[in-house]
């Protein structure tokens, strides 16, 4: 995923307008029905629409990732204080799930927990960001190295989704955290396609690790702020960030086409793109019957390789045999003649 990388630049009152205001990102036609014998084919036209704004039919996986060391209390209170308007601002961007993780170092009593998977479940994401507690923490790095690639390999991500993790904390990582190196963390990262938004509450970035993650993941690097609003502001601001500008548009088949084979042209569209306007882009999408029957399927379109909009399909493939040959032209004309012929024959010998 290509995104900017910096200081944030999009405030909440952006984020919250463009969600309630933006059109849903759509494909048409949304459906589209045919009948086709084995080895025939037939093209149509689809048409991609990335709305201006931002999303709100996305998948969308959104982990809150937080350093639970002692130094961290007013910063946790902060941010519990604004999950409750960060999830509602959130659960706009269309299908969305949270999960919750939070690190301290190798000599506490956890090294990293995940308090809950990625759940729908706002009640349950509430639960988890409560249960964030700050203590402990030993010398001044702590084990955010260790905490990201846990995150990346332990949460389960939903195939299509776009990922995003919001990680705060005041202080850097020990490179390595329980064997993971600032590079294996961004491997796990870039590996699983997740976006780092990274939050400083203190002195994060002192050994360059945060704005290193977050460039390599396509991501910002901010400050955490203080006071509740601030939290929220800078929350939101992250998360916005994800989809305000965006590289690749393309599409995928789902499960379901056992009958056909379907291909794109072209395979994607790339660029430099940003949600300030409506944007079209167009697909010649081919279906060619392979096997006798029945088939529907959906086909996602998809931005940086999330899922923002999905229409359907069905196809009836016939094994139709071997192509009749056409009788001649001059067929018909000569069985009317000899046909004629014996009638006349008939009548002469009465």
């Amino acid at each position: 995923m290509q995104m900017k990388s910096g200081i944030l630049g999009w405030s909440a009152p952006l984020f919250m307008l463009a969600a309630g205001m933006a059109s849903a990102d759509s494909i048409d036609p949304v459906s589209y029905s045919d009948t086709l014998d084995v080895g025939e084919s037939v093209t149509i036209q689809k048409t991609v629409t990335v709305s201006a704004g931002g999303p709100t039919s996305a998948i969308v996986d959104i982990v809150f990732l937080a350093d639970e060391t002692g130094s961290m209390g007013g910063e946790i209170a902060d941010v519990r204080n604004a999950a409750g308007a960060i999830l509602t601002a959130t659960s706009g961007l269309g299908d969305v799930q949270w999960g919750v993780g939070g690190y301290r170092d190798i000599t506490d009593a956890f090294t990293y927990r995940e308090l809950t998977d990625l759940t729908a479940d706002d009640t349950a994401v509430q639960t988890a960001i409560n249960t964030w507690s700050a203590s402990g923490g030993g010398d001044f790095p702590e084990a955010n190295l260790y905490g990201l690639e846990q995150v990346a390999t332990g949460m389960e991500w939903r195939p299509g989704s776009t990922r995003i993790v919001v990680w705060f904390g005041d202080a850097p990582g020990h490179d390595p955290s329980n064997g993971v190196t600032l590079a294996g963390a961004i491997a796990a990262l870039a590996g699983e396609n997740i976006t780092v938004h990274a939050l400083d509450a203190g002195r994060l970035d002192d050994a360059g690790q945060a704005t290193a993650i977050t460039t390599a993941t396509g991501g910002t690097f901010g400050d955490l702020g203080s006071g509740t609003g601030n939290v929220t502001t800078a929350i939101l601001d992250a998360i916005d960030a994800t989809f305000a500008s965006y590289s690749t548009v393309s599409l995928a088949v789902g499960a379901g086409a056992d009958c056909v084979d379907v291909s794109f042209d072209p395979a994607s569209h790339n660029g430099s793109f940003t949600r300030d306007v409506d944007r079209d882009f167009t697909f010649d999408v081919t279906f060619t019957g392979t096997t006798p029957g029945s088939c529907s399927f959906d086909i996602n379109a998809l931005v940086d390789g999330g899922i923002v909009a999905t229409e359907s399909d069905s196809f009836k493939v016939r094994d139709g045999g071997p192509a009749p040959v056409p009788l001649p032209a001059s067929l018909p004309l000569l069985l009317g003649a000899l046909l004629g012929g014996g009638a006349f024959l008939r009548r002469r010998k009465k």
